[in-house]
């Protein structure tokens, strides 16, 4: 289960993992992360302590259920509760216990999670370089995981590396089938405000949003 940053505060995100590899624990902590999240962005106060007592509550049952039985708890415990602590707003402490995670990472999935999510946590916070760092680092497990492409082109943007964050895009230019209105390119898109300034100084995601903008036309004039 990991973060992503398509909210319209760069603060706050959705958390998204396939609905399969959720155990019961992890769907409902997952349901809680993200009604925080939009807590948070209303600045609904009372909702917001609400919600972040039972998120750690359902986090406190998964440490005493070792992960609910996860094969991994080494790995799932620290994961899950920085996704908490992330929902929180605690960026920083995100960090730090995903860091705890990424020591016990055991396969390509989980590294690529544990590498995703502090790539997405540093950029909130302002460390581009480090955030670089990860995406480098989750790309040679996941090059194609899109998450980590998308997420690794705003650390490049953010760090001035424009050259490169194009290079990204680019290469999404030969995959129309990345802009499907369900799919991870078309969420970002649309919901996350930083692209719509990355695109000023990046010809290829320009070249991305107007393909995506007159699908999205025809699709709306088709069903009218």
């Amino acid at each position: 289960m990991d973060d992503r940053t398509t909210s319209n505060r760069h603060d706050t995100t959705i958390v998204t993992a396939p609905t399969g590899d959720l155990s019961p624990l992890e769907a409902a902590i997952m349901d809680a992360c993200n009604q925080l999240h939009e807590a948070r962005k209303l600045e609904d106060g009372a909702g917001v302590a609400e919600i972040r007592a039972r998120l750690f509550d359902l986090i406190d049952r998964y440490d005493a259920t070792d992960g609910d039985d996860h094969p991994n708890p080494a790995w799932a415990r620290p994961n899950q509760r920085a996704l908490a602590l992330s929902a929180s707003g605690e960026t920083m402490k995100a960090i730090d216990t995903e860091r705890l995670a990424l020591k016990y990472a055991d396969n390509n999935r989980r590294l690529e999670i544990s590498l995703d999510n502090l790539c997405d946590r540093c950029l909130r916070v302002g460390r581009y370089e480090e955030a670089i760092a990860y995406f480098l680092r989750a790309t040679e497990i996941a090059p194609r995981s899109v998450n980590v492409l998308l997420n690794g082109a705003q650390a490049l943007w953010l760090a001035g590396y424009r050259v490169q964050a194009n290079a990204i895009f680019e290469a999404f230019e030969d995959q129309p089938e990345q802009l499907a209105p369900q799919g991870t390119l078309a969420a970002y898109l649309d919901c996350e405000p930083r692209f719509g300034q990355m695109r000023q100084d990046l010809p290829a995601l320009d070249h991305i949003f107007k393909l995506y903008e007159s699908a999205k036309s025809e699709s709306e004039g088709g069903a009218s």
